[in-house]
């Protein structure tokens, strides 16, 4: 990006010099009138050459500051083309001016030169982009707007930590997500939002938005400077964005947008989701999404495609899981029966997380437990929700056990007979998902967004409708009265999380992108449809 720019300065000024010599008027015979007349002689002497030279240099800047590898033949005739075509104007221009004629030996020295000069900047480019690609790792600023550990931090947090030692992380609030990243060896910075800014969430309208302007500034000229030490940003959440896109830009610095979440209503406000895709359409060189739906969301809201890349979240695969002992005496800590039939659901208490759904489909399955992972993360819409969940709780006589918030998750889902996930809007991915296909359990899963590509109905999981109690309750009481079949499809689970969601594949898909971007080379086919596998399609 530097080299562009830096071409694209030095254009202008060849241009303009360019231009005063061509067309200032001349003093008798003299060609270069600044100069004493024996040296104007002897340089005109030279003339072919010193024209060479000149469309040389202006052929070689013309490449740089606006020449591609992708259809790198194409871009060569049209800019001789260009050049050539101005040489020609100037020459006839020049045949008006007293003295001067045109000469055809001028238009063969600027054509060849042109020629010479684009080479030549083809090879300049070539040499740049293989002394970044064969130097040190790209210098990568992450951007995080929350100190909580949600699924996309716990994201940040894998890819973030293969990459300690030339990477830093600054959130734009502090909590136990800055202590994970300095306990792995990231470097973390807290850049803190102001009050109102802090405040705005997904749903926030123009008023709430306006008032939030001033601390956001504050905080974008912040980035701006921690960004030039970098080699690329990259924005991992949607308040992320639209601080460091324009921070990126201003800092001469490429963007990559990690995208976690579907742009539709009922996730963001209107005014929300036209800000993110203008920020995503002229800041970003690279949307990475974590599933073909939140891909197709982002393109539905004009979003440009080309941009996109799906990469499914990675997952570290622990060689141990957890013991009988573990899960026994954690069962026992939450007050579970030994021989209870037990769902966990993990994940924020939110609404539209829709463990209100789960709770209303145990009335009808008498003997199971359910343990409720997680806790109100964010928002008083959230703290109120969890209130109603205590409330819903207290009629289904203590089968209800709320777990909080837990850094450590294994042993919840090695405890579980069955993991679901009741989302009742699209998921964008659905970590907990795959986290129970890990576990070897079978999975329930809303047939909506990223969950219905990670399952395969009645081969990996069970699908239901989102917000549907009778059909949750069905498949509650199926994988309930038949554990063969649970075991089966908990078992082909397994394998298939194993194959497509290991941590390490998707951070070597990461990387590429990342190492794309910090060359500055054009997209790669091979990079472009980089995606998840994607289930069969359901029955009906």
């Amino acid at each position: 990006m530097n080299m562009k720019r830096n071409a694209r300065i030095a254009l202008l000024l060849l241009l303009a010099a360019g231009l005063w010599l061509a067309l200032k008027p001349t003093l008798g015979d003299r060609r270069f009138t600044f100069l004493p007349f024996r040296w104007s002689e002897f340089i005109d002497i030279m003339d072919f050459w010193l024209n060479f030279g000149s469309f040389a240099i202006l052929g070689t800047t013309v490449w740089l500051a606006f020449g591609s590898f992708e259809k790198a033949f194409r871009h060569l005739l049209l800019m001789t083309g260009f050049i050539t075509l101005l040489n020609i104007t100037l020459e006839l221009l020049q045949s008006a001016i007293p003295g001067r004629a045109m000469d055809m030996a001028d238009v063969w020295a600027g054509l060849f030169g042109c020629v010479f000069g684009i080479a030549g900047g083809m090879v300049l480019q070539l040499l740049n982009i293989h002394r970044k690609s064969a130097g040190t790792e790209p210098q990568v600023l992450f951007l995080d707007q929350t100190g909580r550990l949600g699924g996309a931090e716990l994201m940040l947090l894998d890819i973030a930590a293969a990459r300690a030692a030339d990477s830093e992380v600054i959130l734009f609030q502090d909590g136990e997500f800055r202590t994970a990243l300095e306990n792995v060896g990231v470097k973390t910075t807290i850049l803190k939002l102001g009050e109102e800014a802090s405040t705005v969430d997904k749903q926030a309208g123009l008023k709430r938005v306006l008032r939030s302007i001033p601390g956001i500034l504050q905080l974008m000229l912040q980035t701006v400077q921690a960004a030039r030490s970098f080699d690329v940003v990259y924005a991992n959440t949607a308040k992320a964005l639209v601080i460091g896109g324009p921070a990126a830009r201003l800092a001469g610095r490429p963007l990559i947008f990690h995208l976690h979440d579907i742009i539709a209503d009922g996730h963001f406000s209107v005014l929300n989701q036209q800000a993110l895709v203008l920020c995503a359409n002229y800041c970003a060189q690279s949307v990475i999404a974590n599933s073909e739906a939140t891909k197709d969301a982002f393109i539905a809201c004009g979003g440009r495609a080309e941009l996109c890349v799906v990469i499914p979240n990675g997952f570290r695969i622990p060689i141990e899981r957890s013991s009988p002992e573990e899960t026994k005496s954690l069962r026992t800590s939450l007050g579970i029966p030994s021989d209870a039939w037990t769902v966990l659901m993990a994940g924020r208490l939110a609404h539209w997380k829709g463990q209100h759904i789960l709770l209303e489909a145990l009335k009808a399955v008498p003997t199971a437990h359910a343990v409720l992972l997680g806790d109100a993360l964010f928002t008083d819409e959230d703290r109120k929700y969890a209130q109603q969940l205590h409330t819903q709780a207290e009629e289904l006589a203590g089968r209800i056990h709320f777990a909080g918030f837990q850094s450590t998750t294994m042993p919840y889902f090695d405890m579980a007979d069955v993991v679901v996930h009741a989302s009742v809007y699209p998921e964008p991915f659905g970590r907990v998902i795959v986290e129970g296909m890990l576990a070897a359990k079978p999975v329930i899963a809303s047939r909506a967004g990223g969950a219905a590509e990670i399952i395969s109905h009645e081969h990996t999981g069970l699908l239901v409708n989102p917000g549907n109690v009778k059909e949750l309750t069905d498949a509650l009481l199926r994988l309930q009265n038949d554990s063969e079949f649970a075991a089966s499809i908990a078992r082909e689970a397994q394998q298939t999380a194993q194959d497509i969601y290991a941590l390490s594949a998707v951070q070597e898909k990461i990387e590429s992108v990342i190492h794309q971007i910090a060359s500055q080379q054009e997209p790669q086919e091979s990079l472009t449809i980089i995606s998840s596998q994607k289930s069969p399609p359901c029955p009906a």
